[in-house]
């Protein structure tokens, strides 16, 4: 797989940038260290130097209160060490979500680009650099005024965007997706700290990618890939490296969909850490169609997760009327460890009410919506995890799925399961979908043609009645 065009074309904009004008937002009357929403006259200084050919727009040492920016060409948002772009603690400053006037069948969040603190559509030669911060400060929508269950505004919110650079920042408190860009192309993303409450990169659809470098800690997904229909249209991912990042997450640190209209192809992941999540390690999901194609993971290590691995082709077809189901083909898996211990971890809140209920104490397993200590007073006498699953449909298996050097020590404890799991699911897919205790405790598989292993080796530190490894409907290449 070659590097994603973005980091050449990249690398040249900053290079460019870098001899344009420097604009001081201090000569701007853009002050810092006031309460004053600073958001009129940043945006008169983006339009400025946007139609004076470019430039940086530089934010020296102190804090500065925005709500919604609408960037423009050839741009660079530079906020130094010692700089804070904090969001306005107003939720009504930030933009309203914009009308669209065709069908939407993805997430609100993923439908809506306007509600953010930097809006980009349709515009190019875009960065963001500097190694200050930006803090959104927790505000949510109070009022529920958007009806997405109280998240509040975007930090980064790109549309149709091309050659972008997001590098060294530190984004905080963000209530909703944090660096999100659709049906974009050639964007860097690296070096960034994120400790937000929402997602925290998400391309979708969007082509020639890199992200490497990250810090993630995240109450919902941590790097999630996404194919939606918010362009009224089909298209896809393509090209995309995600590498050398640490990822902590109370859903998925790594996750395809479940958006999932489109398809993902050509996606390299490699040198990840992923501590303390409660869900899965990795997932891939095409549930509404999409097709995902060339998949390669190496090299992950994992501790404190729940289920390492998920990989599912679902029918909830959640898209245009006539949708058909998808394929999940080519998938390379190696050099996975995943080991314990199984135990509570701090966190950070991973939506309104979480929020609102300083509900900071997570479990590797799920709590099934139970206060804190009754679940400790049931998982004490009865430990359990998810059982890490791939499975395809009964007449569309999953094709050529590799697995290679796979480690896994899981909490066991099992005495008793039911061996019937249920098929062909058709709703929301999540690690759980076909039961929360699988008959194997290492990995299930079903409905795949050419499953190609090697070098998988389950352990548990508790006494455990199941297999590590459990196959139904399964045609192999090589099995050892």
């Amino acid at each position: 797989m070659t590097l994603p065009l973005g980091r050449v074309r990249a690398f040249n904009l900053i290079k460019k940038l870098v001899k344009m004008k420097r604009y001081n937002v201090l000569d701007y009357g853009i002050i810092p260290n006031t309460d004053e929403l600073l958001t009129t006259k940043l945006q008169k200084l983006v339009d400025i130097v946007s139609s004076n050919k470019g430039g940086e727009i530089y934010f020296p040492s102190g804090q500065y209160v925005l709500s919604t920016i609408f960037l423009k060409d050839n741009i660079t948002i530079h906020i130094s060490k010692n700089a804070k772009i904090l969001g306005s603690l107003n939720f009504n400053d930030y933009a309203p979500l914009e009308k669209v006037n065709y069908p939407l069948y993805q997430d609100v969040s993923h439908s809506y680009f306007n509600c953010a603190l930097f809006v980009g559509r349709n515009v190019k030669n875009i960065s963001f650099v500097g190694k200050g911060i930006i803090d959104m400060r927790s505000v949510w929508d109070e009022d529920n005024v958007n009806q997405i269950v109280h998240r509040g505004a975007k930090v980064i919110s790109l549309m149709k965007c091309q050659n972008i650079h997001i590098e060294r920042l530190n984004v905080l408190n963000a209530t909703d997706l944090a660096v999100y860009f659709a049906s974009s192309k050639d964007v860097v993303i690296r070096d960034l700290k994120l400790k937000v409450y929402i997602d925290g990169i998400s391309p979708d659809n969007s082509k020639n990618v890199l992200i490497e470098k990250c810090n993630i800690i995240s109450g919902d997904d941590g790097v999630v890939f996404k194919s939606s229909y918010n362009m009224n249209e089909i298209d896809y991912c393509d090209n995309i490296i995600v590498r050398n990042c640490f990822i902590s997450s109370r859903c998925n640190a790594i996750k395809f969909g479940t958006e999932s209209n489109g398809g993902f192809k050509n996606i390299s992941i490699e040198n990840i850490n992923i501590k303390n999540t409660r869900l899965t390690g990795i997932s891939i999901e095409s549930v509404d169609g999409a097709i995902i194609d060339n998949i390669n993971i190496n090299n992950v290590t994992m501790k404190n997760v729940n289920a390492p691995l998920f990989i599912m082709l679902g029918k909830r077809l959640r898209g245009p009327l006539g949708s058909k189901i998808g394929e999940i083909k080519n998938v390379n898996i190696s050099n996975i460890h995943a080991a314990g211990p199984y135990i509570p971890y701090k966190t950070i809140p991973w939506n309104y009410q979480s929020f609102i209920d300083n509900d900071v104490i997570q479990y590797p397993w799920n709590n099934d919506g139970l206060k804190d200590q009754e679940t400790l007073n049931i998982l004490k006498n009865n430990p359990w995890q998810f059982t890490s699953n791939i499975c395809g449909l009964s007449n569309h298996p999953l094709k050529n799925i590799s697995l290679r050097n796979i480690y896994f020590k899981v909490m066991g404890g099992v005495s008793s399961f039911n061996k019937d799991v249920p098929d062909d699911w058709s709703g929301y897919p999540e690690v759980f979908v076909y039961g929360k205790i699988l008959p194997a405790k290492g990995i299930f598989f079903r409905h795949i043609d050419n499953l190609d292993i090697k070098d998988i080796r389950i352990e548990n530190y508790k006494k455990d009645a199941r297999e590590s490894l459990v196959f139904e409907d399964v045609r192999f290449i090589d099995k050892e």
